[in-house]
């Protein structure tokens, strides 16, 4: 099948939704369809990414929360027949709108929705939005939720959506086995995500302020509260003790896991938590906020995986938390739905959707 993507952002950029949509191209790509992402950049490009042809369009609106790009817009409009199935990605963003507007091309619609805005001014918008959202989620043929938790929210907002929306969980990657340290070494817990204010890292970094000089914070991703929380690091002290890496290749954090004696995810609200799964496919002692999406990844990953809740507003149960998953030592990996399977799921959805067979209502698992 000729597919295309359409993402508010792509590889290189780094985020959850980024990364979903990358490890599905390239399953979409070994399982033989022709796979197009269609996304915007601050300059036009075309180029070829593992496989994968990454069409850019150059931005309209820069805006860091409302990118807009009217070329991408305009090329769907000439360009959507061309392919078997559009699959547009993220409600919180406006290029899943440009999918849906001005084309009859079959329409798949993974929203990755979290209910509301990202900060207190963005959730003042999102009822403001919700009329446009509503726009792609009655186009679309069929709504991929990432959790039954996600699910949930789609259908208390958009209860039109009805046997439209399936749940396909979000695959993990095989990591490598952990690096045994020397005693005496520093405790590495490793904290994962775009830097965004509802992630709550500062948090994790103000619990660190309890935890012992042997301790060391990995914070990897980028985003716009990353320098906020370099300041806050050094004004904590801690500047020695907690390491922002920024964007890292595969290798590289592959090396970061594989010396991790733990991982954390203060997030807010998710609708998955990519996260905390590929730290529990690892075999890493993990601790999460006791959001929905983070209980579902639990449930998936049964009760051989090592996961504490804990609410990182509590500076202090927060950091007893992180010592004891520091001290818990790596556990069996979790088995957990591959890549693999989402691909497979998602084929499918393509092929019914593409054929115009009756709404997809299965529930994936």
């Amino acid at each position: 099948m000729r597919i295309g993507v359409v993402s508010n952002a792509y590889h290189p950029d780094i985020g959850g939704v980024e990364t979903h949509v990358k490890r599905l191209c390239a399953g979409l790509t070994a399982a033989g369809d022709d796979v197009e992402v269609i996304t915007q950049h601050a300059v036009r490009s075309v180029e070829t990414v593992d496989g994968v042809l990454v069409r850019r369009f150059p931005l309209t609106v820069p805006a860091g929360n409302y990118r807009l790009s009217v070329p991408l817009w305009r090329w769907l409009r000439a360009h959507a027949a061309e392919y078997d199935v559009l699959h547009a990605h993220s409600y919180h963003a406006l290029a899943a709108l440009c999918a849906a507007l001005g084309n009859r091309a079959p329409l798949v619609f993974t929203p990755h929705y979290h209910g509301t805005g990202h900060s207190r001014f963005r959730a003042a918008l999102h009822p403001l939005y919700r009329p446009l959202g509503r726009t792609v989620m009655t186009r679309a043929s069929a709504v991929v939720c990432v959790t039954s938790a996600e699910r949930d929210l789609v259908l208390r907002d958009f209860p039109a959506v009805g046997t439209r929306a399936v749940v396909i969980p979000n695959g993990t990657d095989p990591r490598p086995p952990a690096r045994r340290g020397a005693p005496g070494k520093a405790r590495r817990i490793l904290c994962v995500g775009r830097l965004e204010q509802y992630k709550r890292v500062d948090r994790v970094i103000r619990a660190m302020t309890r935890l012992g000089p042997e301790y060391r914070l990995d914070v990897v991703g980028t985003g716009p509260a990353a320098d906020r929380l370099r300041q806050l690091a050094a004004g904590l002290g801690l500047a020695g003790r907690v390491v922002f890496h920024g964007r890292l290749d595969d290798a590289a954090f592959d090396a970061c896991v594989g010396q991790a004696a733990a991982a954390v995810s203060a997030s807010a609200h998710e609708a998955f938590g990519m996260s905390v799964a590929d730290a529990l496919a690892a075999g890493l002692p993990t601790v999460a906020t006791p959001i929905p999406a983070h209980r579902e990844v639990a449930g998936l990953a049964g009760d051989s995986a090592w996961l504490r809740f804990a609410d990182p507003e509590d500076e202090a149960v927060l950091a007893a938390a992180l010592q004891d998953a520091a001290a818990a030592g790596r556990t069996r990996p979790a088995i957990l739905p591959t890549w693999a399977d989402v691909v497979t799921a998602t084929r499918n959805v393509y092929a019914a959707v593409a054929c115009r067979t009756a709404p997809v209502g299965a529930v994936s698992r």
